[in-house]
């Protein structure tokens, strides 16, 4: 028992606190590339596939926020994350990586 309260003496409640959300924030941020990536890639095979007509624009992904939760779910076992801060993760690395060129998102509307 010493030990156990050694250990957690040396931070308080509202460091450890701090250190937890920046660990989600960092494991959200991890699931939101995963998804973009996801989507790039399916994209990447949907655009060898033949298209109709000469005038016809390249086709688009669209990565959501439940797509975002869905990978930290199975990825990391997160389960209650609120949607707002998914968003919020989802917007960030979307504008990042220059997602605008070939995604669209519903990250700007939650």
């Amino acid at each position: 028992m010493r030990r156990l309260v050694h250990r957690l003496g040396g931070r308080s409640p509202r460091e450890r606190a701090a250190q937890r959300a920046r660990h989600v924030r960092a494991q959200l941020g991890v699931a939101a590339d995963i998804a973009i990536t996801a989507r790039r890639r399916a994209l990447a095979g949907a655009q060898n596939t033949p298209r109709s007509g000469p005038g016809e624009r390249e086709p688009r992904g669209r990565v959501t926020v439940d797509d975002v939760l869905e990978y930290a779910r199975q990825h990391f076992g997160l389960l209650a994350v609120p949607r707002e801060k998914a968003a919020a993760v989802l917007r960030a690395r979307y504008e990042l990586r220059g997602g605008r060129r070939d995604l669209d998102t519903d990250a700007y509307t939650v």
